[in-house]
């Protein structure tokens, strides 16, 4: 019998398998056969559109990298075409294209550098969107259009709220345009690929992390700072999801454990804001961080709702200073790293290590009496292992393509287009005494410190994608 081709690992036929494969399956909270939006919506696009085609194979090649660096390789090449391509069609192209286009880059890009978000990227993604909602409320939409389109504006409020957690410069994304107009109201609603049953809290987590950013450029929190924190607080405590959800294909992805996510999500958010505005009422930073690690521990490792939890993991871990616990934490960060194969949570260990290894020296030096020092500068050769498995030559293209890949991103901006029951959310138990703002908190743990997961960031230069 004659044997079967075989393909380059480095192929476009192999990329797009694994992208069917592997990729779809960490980009989405469900993976059932016809409900993941990147395999139903997404890629029938592709067919019709180089920039996108381009882009997913980029997509699948960095995800795949881990297990065979040379990938990178191939990722670099086609996120290449895809940018140029995408610049020289961004005016006739179809504009829903061009919006997945640039999510799949920004995606690409997080997993192919480690320590960046894709933030330019998204950038352009903000022109296309409004572009994308103006003309549906302008023009009849078919069932198909609005629903890609529903999942193309989920996504991207997903990854733009990730990113500006860690980006402290960046203030294109304080005003977040309105959802697409939705259909005839729905009384059961579904899980979202990327925010599960917490659609409606992502825009205020968005909100927390624009006044974090403000906060970090400041010495001091204002009093109309502190107005606008307790304000914040309050909407993310009596924030609920909707009552009922319609049950996903997927057996691994659980309506329960989509919900145990989302409410893990508010108390990360809410232990955010209390390291940038330690003055408002609030339990302390450890109370908060167990209230994250309790319903993150409650979700089992075989759920697919693990791939969107690493912001609340890594807020909650930092906080972490037992070692059983810590010992908990490592395994839970090599499980979602054996499941998600992406370098972003290798970033996210080695900032967690750094958190915990700089309190524990400010606390042992200040239990001595020693003059505390804890600024730890970053060793450049510590992250030589990335590509240390990738030929010399091949290094060299992937700097000199980093640099060019940033010049040729198109600038959007005066570009325009052609045509079950869920338990509700327990309230909060009287106490017999008053939550109080901290009297003695440390300046260095907020947001403002280098004890602080944001202080590691900024001292490394890194913005990770927390997603």
């Amino acid at each position: 019998m004659p044997m079967e081709p075989k393909l380059s690992p480095g192929s476009s036929e192999m990329l797009l398998m694994r992208f069917d494969r592997r990729t779809c399956g960490i980009l989405s909270v469900k993976d059932g056969v016809t409900e993941n939006p990147w395999r139903t919506l997404v890629w029938p696009l592709a067919k019709e559109s180089p920039a996108l085609y381009h882009a997913i194979c980029s997509l699948a090649a960095f995800h795949c990298s881990k297990e065979d660096p040379h990938l990178k390789v191939f990722g670099m090449d086609h996120m290449r075409q895809s940018v140029r391509t995408l610049a020289m069609d961004i005016g006739t192209m179809r504009t829903d294209a061009a919006l997945a286009t640039t999510l799949a880059l920004a995606f690409a890009e997080s997993w192919d550098r480690h320590i960046s978000n894709g933030i330019q990227h998204l950038r352009g993604a903000k022109v296309l969107m409004n572009q994308a909602l103006e003309n549906q409320r302008h023009f009849s939409t078919r069932r198909s259009d609005f629903a890609r389109l529903r999942f193309l504006y989920n996504t991207w409020l997903y990854t733009v709220v990730i990113a500006r957690l860690t980006s402290l410069e960046d203030n294109v994304f304080d005003d977040l345009p309105l959802p697409p107009e939705p259909s005839p109201s729905i009384r059961v609603h579904e899980i979202d690929p990327l925010l599960g049953c917490a659609a409606t809290l992502f825009p205020l987590i968005g909100r927390v992390a624009s006044l974090v950013r403000k906060v970090c450029s400041t010495k001091s929190n204002s009093i109309a700072v502190i107005s606008q924190a307790i304000e914040l607080k309050t909407l993310v405590e009596q924030w609920e999801p909707p009552k009922y959800f319609e049950p996903p294909e997927d057996p691994t992805s659980d309506v329960q454990h989509s919900f145990q996510t989302a409410q893990a999500y508010r108390w990360a958010t809410l232990l955010h804001l209390h390291h940038a505005v330690p003055e408002i009422p609030s339990e302390s930073a450890s109370e908060l961080a167990k209230r994250v690690l309790v319903l993150l521990a409650t979700v089992p490792l075989s759920s697919r709702t693990i791939v969107v939890q690493i912001f609340p993991l890594l807020a909650a871990s930092c906080e972490v200073d037992n070692e059983e616990d810590r010992a908990w934490v490592r395994e839970r960060w090599a499980a979602m790293q054996s499941r998600l194969m992406i370098g972003n949570i290798d970033r996210c260990v080695e900032i967690i290590h750094a958190v915990w290894s700089r309190r524990d020296d400010y606390h042992a030096r200040k239990l001595s009496g020693q003059q505390v020092s804890y600024v730890v500068p970053l060793d450049p050769t510590r992250r030589a292992s990335v590509h240390n498995t990738i030929e010399d030559d091949d290094l060299g293209s992937l700097e000199l393509f980093d640099q060019e890949r940033r010049q040729s991103i198109p600038d959007l901006s005066s570009l325009s287009f052609g045509s079950p029951s869920l338990s509700p959310i327990p309230v909060p138990v009287r106490r017999g005494s008053m939550n109080m703002a901290l009297e003695s908190w440390e300046f260095e743990t907020t947001v403002r410190g280098r004890l602080h997961w944001l202080g590691v960031m900024r001292d490394w230069n890194w913005e990770v994608l927390l997603g």
